[in-house]
């Protein structure tokens, strides 16, 4: 039997991934591995399938760590990206195969020094396998299989709120708030001419129309994993712009951009008369406060890739889309979740079925993970792949 160990498996997208692997996989024990053990079993006692076990794990505990991940298969890491390269680690120590939810660009380029290691072990680390990163790096190298040559790869992340609760939450965030204050406060990677470069962060580029759900919205640079592999993976192809840019809604925008600009983003500690304190984990313990959204919420948030290049020598544009909305059945979870905590899960399935075994070392999604059948695991989850508004693959039920 495989086993597949997911590190922060009750947290918000860990538990995505942990109970799509309980009702896909086959032959498979999933592991949730969480500090928090009591919230890991009360998981796993809402799970009716799939043979899945509960383990206490501190990720900061090195040697607990790799006793952790000692015979397993593979490691689903959905902690914070700061800890990307401490579970790597190991992971190479226990012998397993790796994949996460991105770095950030900085984590992620730091993680690619690990290639030689994995490489020489037989083992394959795959970074960014969420949904930005992730799927926008398959539809990516989906697209670029029909062209010759690439000029631009521009990405698009872009969400909304379809139907709000009852019970409205005053500010909160579709994920991680950690990362969204990095988002909103490092500077932007791009790449331009063939060069990367920075630019300030939230600069807000163009208004952009996502169509009947999401509407048009004004989409803003932001610091992203893809600008750390995507220019290296087309280089062959002459690549020559590349960018990453969101859209979190404006009224989120708004009051994200009012708590930066007030100085809740900043890492550093603050000293007053009171004593020090630290921005941000005051922002977070005051977001805590209150109680999750009650009542019925929906929500959706599309992917976009445009890759242009040519193809036989003509101009040719190819625009990728993958569409995810709240899955309303009893349990289910918002689009914006699905899409982050999906991917993993069938990447996991597709490194213990063999499918990545040509692959060896540390590699982005879209030099390893093969977009037809990606797409056609994604269709069954009800999360559409589209290339120039066309479907590319029928929508099926998970079996």
């Amino acid at each position: 039997m495989a086993k597949i160990i997911v590190l922060g498996g009750a947290g918000a997208m860990g538990r995505i991934t942990v109970q799509d692997l309980a009702r896909t996989a086959r032959d498979t024990e999933i592991i949730i591995a969480d500090l928090d053990l009591a919230r890991a079993d009360e998981l796993k006692n809402s799970i009716k399938e799939g043979h899945v076990t509960t383990l206490k794990v501190d990720i900061k505990d090195e040697e607990s760590l790799v006793t952790a991940l000692k015979g397993k298969d593979v490691v689903v890491n959905a902690t914070p990206y700061y800890f990307n390269r401490a579970v790597m680690k190991a992971a190479l120590k226990a012998d397993a195969d790796y994949l996460d939810l991105g770095g950030l660009y900085h984590e992620t380029i730091k993680q690619l020094d690990y290639h030689k290691d994995f490489a020489e072990k037989g083992r394959l680390a795959i970074l960014g396998m969420g949904s930005t990163p992730g799927t926008t790096n398959v539809m990516a190298a989906a697209a670029a299989r029909d062209l010759e040559t690439i000029e631009d790869v521009i990405i698009y992340c872009a969400g909304e709120e379809l139907k709000k609760p009852d019970d409205s939450h005053p500010f909160f965030p579709p994920y991680m708030l950690d990362t969204i204050l990095d988002e909103y406060t490092m500077d932007a990677i791009i790449f331009k001419d063939g060069k990367i470069d920075t630019i300030a962060p939230i600069s807000v580029d163009e208004t952009v129309d996502f169509g009947e759900l999401v509407g048009t919205q004004s989409v803003i640079h932001t610091i992203h994993s893809e600008l750390a592999t995507i220019p290296d993976t087309f280089k062959s192809k002459g690549i020559k712009n590349a960018a990453f840019k969101l859209a979190l809604g404006q009224e989120f925008h708004d009051k994200v951009k009012f708590l930066v600009e007030l100085g809740f983003g900043s890492k550093e500690p603050i000293k007053t008369s009171e004593g020090t304190f630290h921005p941000r984990k005051i922002l977070t313990a005051m977001i805590e406060q209150f109680p999750k959204p009650e009542g019925a919420s929906e929500d959706c948030e599309i992917l976009r890739v445009v890759v242009t290049g040519k193809s036989k020598g003509e101009n040719k544009t190819i625009t990728m889309e993958a569409l995810a909305k709240t899955d309303t059945r009893p349990g289910g979870f918002g689009g914006a979740d699905m899409n982050t905590g999906v991917p993993p899960s069938i990447v996991a399935q597709m490194i213990v079925d063999k499918m990545t075994a040509d692959y060896k070392g540390v590699l982005p999604p879209e030099v390893c993970v093969n977009p037809d059948h990606f797409f056609k695991e994604l269709a069954k989850r009800n999360i559409i792949v589209s290339r120039d508004k066309k479907p590319v693959c029928d929508k099926v039920s998970v079996s």
